[in-house]
């Protein structure tokens, strides 16, 4: 059995980079705006090229007023496009760090799950040779096996 996962960060370390993090939220919290589900599909989305356009279109409105309608706020539109620029190098590291997170996640997850598939098999097999206690957790290991259907009990192994 192959294991890919070897260094978990340390308890202390941990706790430490969770503090941070709560921190960072604390501060940030109140200049960030949540949005449901809804409101987020509803949203004209960014990409690289989007916030070139979007800079590029304030500089050109920047330079020449006559492009500006006047039912276009200016200083909102700067606002908006400053506060896209502040918030861009945050969401680069933010989103880099969870992705590190959730691949590391999943390495270590993989081996916890393939260590248990093969200790789950083992107490199956002795459970078959009725191996004192191997039904008892059998019958509990089962009903939490993923693709069990829900947890439905099994039938007992017979010998």
């Amino acid at each position: 059995m192959q294991n890919v996962f070897h260094t978990p960060p340390p308890p202390a370390v941990l706790a430490k980079a969770l503090g941070f993090a709560r921190q960072a939220a604390d501060e940030l919290r109140p200049y960030l705006t949540p949005l449901t589900p809804e409101q987020r599909q509803a949203m004209l989305k960014m990409a690289d090229k989007t916030v070139a356009f979007v800079q590029k279109t304030l500089d050109y409105a920047q330079a020449n007023a006559s492009f500006v309608p006047g039912f276009l706020d200016l200083a909102e539109f700067e606002a908006d496009a400053a506060a896209l620029a502040a918030l861009a190098p945050l969401h680069q590291l933010l989103e880099s760090l969870a992705l590190d997170t959730d691949s590391t996640m999943m390495m270590a997850g993989s081996d916890a799950y393939a260590a248990a598939l093969v200790l789950y098999n083992n107490i199956k097999f002795l459970a078959k040779n009725n191996q004192p206690g191997a039904q008892a957790a059998y019958d509990d290991l089962s009903q939490r096996f993923p693709g069990n259907g829900g947890g439905r009990p099994l039938k007992p192994l017979k010998g």
